[in-house]
């Protein structure tokens, strides 16, 4: 997708000529982009209230939809939408876990990539990704992961908007713990028991709001809520 007006402004815009007129180029008189986010959200309504305001100002009309959870995952998976943001997590994840996301269509990057103008192609960058995630060789990885980043930015672009604190309340009788670089990362396997028992009870923040599974716990495809029992799991027996 060349940055034309319709994709300047959002890395998440999935196949927008084909849905918006069949592989047509953006008229931004005659059509209306399609907004979606995450019904419930103060903040994410007050942020989408400007991005929409920014869009209008040049032309570009926006139909927003306020979707569950459930509903929102399902649009960006299927393709559903030519707009879509959701909060950062924090710091990018290492290249291997992040762009195996691309590939496992958990999220909107793979309909995203689905625009890419030819002879790029989606196909083409996810063949690229395969082969580095499989290279033993660290010099030849990092040559090959620049050719990556390369390949797509070409093509599109992300562009983190804004990001969160979250508190940690801890009982005073342990130390060692750090803030974690990401919004669902506690690092502790850090803790060190200053007094009493060796077992500590940990209540987590998730990405659903309450804590129910640690998930895959595989460290390529990981998701929010599997942050930190990833760091239990890898990070402490590396450790």
């Amino acid at each position: 997708m060349k940055f034309s007006s319709c994709s300047v402004l959002t890395f998440l815009v999935a196949g927008a000529r084909q849905v918006l007129g069949g592989g047509a180029e953006c008229n931004s008189d005659t059509e209306t982009l399609d907004f979606i986010l995450v019904e419930g959200d103060a903040n994410l309504v007050s942020i989408e209230d400007d991005i929409r305001a920014n869009l209008d100002a040049i032309g570009l009309k926006v139909k927003s939809r306020l979707l569950s959870k459930e509903e929102f995952n399902e649009a960006q998976q299927t393709g559903d939408f030519h707009l879509s943001f959701s909060e950062t997590w924090g710091s990018p994840y290492d290249p291997h876990s992040y762009a195996s996301g691309w590939i496992a269509r958990d999220e909107g990057h793979n309909q995203a990539f689905s625009s890419f103008d030819s002879p790029s192609s989606r196909d083409e960058l996810f063949e690229k990704i395969e082969r580095v995630l499989q290279e033993e060789d660290h010099k030849s990885r990092s040559t090959q992961w620049e050719e990556i980043h390369n390949y797509y930015h070409q093509q599109a672009t992300m562009l983190p908007l804004w990001g969160k604190r979250i508190p940690t309340v801890m009982n005073n009788r342990l130390t060692g713990y750090e803030m974690g670089n990401q919004q669902f990362d506690y690092p502790v396997h850090k803790l060190i028991p200053l007094t009493g028992s060796n077992t500590v009870t940990i209540a987590p923040g998730a990405q659903t709001g309450l804590f129910q599974t640690v998930g895959r716990l595989d460290p390529h495809t990981y998701r929010p809520n599997e942050f930190f029992s990833n760091n239990w799991v890898y990070e402490s027996l590396v450790q």
